[in-house]
């Protein structure tokens, strides 16, 4: 391993095409957070649990927001 001059932290060989794999196991599970989400919210919502399904609703859009930006 060879140091960086600037930082004198170490640097690592960088694989080709391995964060491709991981970018797609993030958008997995980003979907299967906001299917699940969606499913929490209308589930409650008809079951009669609207404060319920309004907290998920605004903690989903919070983590989504956070995402996002």
């Amino acid at each position: 391993m060879a140091r960086d001059p600037l930082t004198g932290m170490e640097n690592h060989p960088v694989r080709p095409g391995g964060a491709i794999g991981v970018r797609w196991f993030y958008v997995l599970l980003l979907t299967v957070i906001a299917i699940a989400a969606i499913v929490g919210v209308v589930s409650t919502a008809a079951m009669g649990q609207t404060p319920v399904a309004i907290a998920i609703g605004i903690v989903s859009l919070a983590f989504f927001s956070r995402i996002a930006c």
